[in-house]
C-alpha cells in the first residue's frame, strides 16, 4: 500500500468516526455561522493545538458531511498560520 493510500484511507476510517458527530452537528440550530465554533472546538480538542492533525481531522470531517465553509472557517480562526 502506497503512503497515499494509507492517507486516504485513514481519512476515510476517521469519515466513518466523525459522522455521528457530524450528523448532529448539521442537524442542529446553528450557534455560528456554518457551524464553525463547534467544529473548531472538535478539531481544538483532537488535535491537542497541532495545525497538520487539526487538517487531517478536517478533510475527514467534510468526508463525513461537514459544512466545508465551516470546517474551512474553524480551521483559520482556530489555527491561523
Amino acid at each position: 500500500m502506497t503512503q497515499k493510500e494509507k492517507e486516504t484511507k485513514l481519512i476515510m476510517d476517521l469519515a466513518e468516526d466523525f459522522a455521528p458527530f457530524v450528523k448532529e452537528v448539521e442537524a442542529s440550530i446553528p450557534t455560528t455561522r456554518n457551524h464553525y465554533g463547534r467544529y473548531g472546538a472538535m478539531l481544538t480538542r483532537l488535535s491537542k493545538g497541532s495545525k497538520r492533525n487539526a487538517t487531517i481531522f478536517a478533510y475527514a470531517m467534510m468526508q463525513a458531511g461537514a459544512n466545508g465553509q465551516g470546517v474551512s472557517d474553524a480551521l483559520n480562526t482556530f489555527f491561523p498560520n
